[in-house]
């Protein structure tokens, strides 16, 4: 009898084996790098994605690439004049193709992209997805996040970013350099502007839609924009990344800088901070991990893991309090300790206080002010948004220099 039950086991695992599952063949999906979302006239959108051709021929203006039909190029065709809703196949560099799709929300363009190429959309493997400001400053973000973690399934770790210029243009001038392909490359770049803390922490896709979702935190998202050279502010004394993207004095073969946060309440985005900045951010919040600061004629970076307290006082002042080991690595040290640290202390007020303006809680006071909260009803009645706005902000530092 055991013996029969272990072929019955082994039969039943051949069917489950047998590839019968329903799965989908590599060849039939249309695997999106990088989604780009923007308003259109009459309150539609247009969605542009970056994905893989499966050749290494560029694909050509308004033709097809990676086993595109004539079908496709006809409604290429279209896209130059489109009604209620549109679609398109753009040239791109060699092994990756651009097209884009106008509708009346961002699921049905996707759809109509499926429907007018010869495979299925894939998110699975999207490393970022990048929104125009002037819709991040709607409340039509958190949906359109929603809909695609959701139905398309896309991957979760791909990076929220919003942009000042038109985002299908922003990624069509990310192109993959220093010898790597484009899906690698994006997954580096991000991986080393979060160790430098010039991108905020939590920027990943699952990560915004909780925070957005969330009454006790806000999310931050990754700023950035298209550098031509030609508006570049050079400030004086201040630091070299107290900026904006797009203003750094430098050329590169990278045209987009990503540098600095988008800061959302709720599902909006209220405002920016600078890379500076936004390295601040990353210290109050725990995350810091390689932080670079220049104060006075030095340049120091942090020795050791940094220890960072958050409470919220008995006068109700919103309190960070780190503890912090620095090393010189250039430059002539000339203030003390203290110097230091109250220097550091007075830039992350600033930010506090610009946070606290824009009504975004991306530190997370709210997951403290909601321990003090017993029921639903006592939270409720705290009516911590309006509250935030109102409550003092203090920072200690302390500093070993080593």
């Amino acid at each position: 009898m055991k013996r029969l039950a272990l072929l019955a086991l082994l039969l039943g695992s051949l069917f489950l084996l047998s590839g019968c599952g329903g799965g989908q063949e590599i060849e039939s999906c249309l695997f999106v790098l990088s989604m780009a979302v923007d308003p259109a006239p009459e309150g539609n959108l247009t969605v542009t994605v970056k994905a893989l051709s499966g050749t290494q021929d560029a694909a050509p203006s308004g033709g097809s690439s990676g086993g595109a039909s004539s079908g496709a190029q006809e409604e290429s065709g279209q896209a130059q004049n489109p009604q209620s809703s549109s679609s398109g196949l753009e040239a791109s560099e060699p092994g990756y193709i651009v097209l884009s799709a106008t509708a009346p929300s961002c699921l049905r363009a996707l759809s109509m992209l499926s429907a007018t190429t010869p495979r299925t959309v894939n998110l699975s493997q999207l490393r970022e997805i990048v929104l125009s400001r002037t819709l991040a400053e709607t409340d039509a973000t958190l949906s359109i996040l929603k809909e695609i973690h959701s139905m398309y399934r896309a991957n979760g770790e791909a990076v929220v970013v919003v942009t000042p210029d038109d985002a299908g243009d922003f990624i069509r001038r990310q192109h993959a350099i220093l010898g790597v392909r484009l899906s690698k490359y994006l997954e580096v770049l991000f991986e080393h502007f979060s160790e430098i803390d010039t991108i905020p922490p939590n920027a990943q896709l699952a990560s915004v839609i909780s925070a957005m979702e969330s009454d006790t935190l806000d999310a931050a998202a990754v700023y950035a924009a298209g550098n031509a050279f030609d508006s570049t502010l050079v400030l004086g004394d201040g630091a070299d990344l107290d900026r904006l993207p797009g203003h750094l004095p430098r050329t590169s073969p990278a045209e987009n800088e990503y540098l600095g946060a988008a800061l959302f309440s709720g599902p909006r985005m209220v405002g920016t901070l600078t890379g500076e900045e936004t390295g601040l951010l990353c210290l109050m919040m725990g995350k810091a991990q390689r932080r670079t600061a220049f104060i006075g004629n030095a340049q120091y970076r942090t020795n050791l893991p940094t220890r960072v307290k958050r409470t919220i006082d008995g006068d109700g002042a919103l309190h960070v309090r780190i503890s912090m080991n620095l090393t010189r690595t250039a430059g002539e040290a000339e203030e003390s300790e203290q110097e230091i640290a109250a220097s550091i202390e007075r830039q992350c007020v600033n930010v506090l206080l610009r946070l606290r303006a824009a009504s975004c809680d991306a530190v997370g006071f709210g997951r403290l002010a909601i321990r003090r909260c017993l029921t639903v009803p006592q939270w409720e009645a705290l009516d911590w948004p309006m509250l935030y706005g109102t409550l003092p902000v203090r920072v200690s530092v302390r500093v070993k220099v080593l």
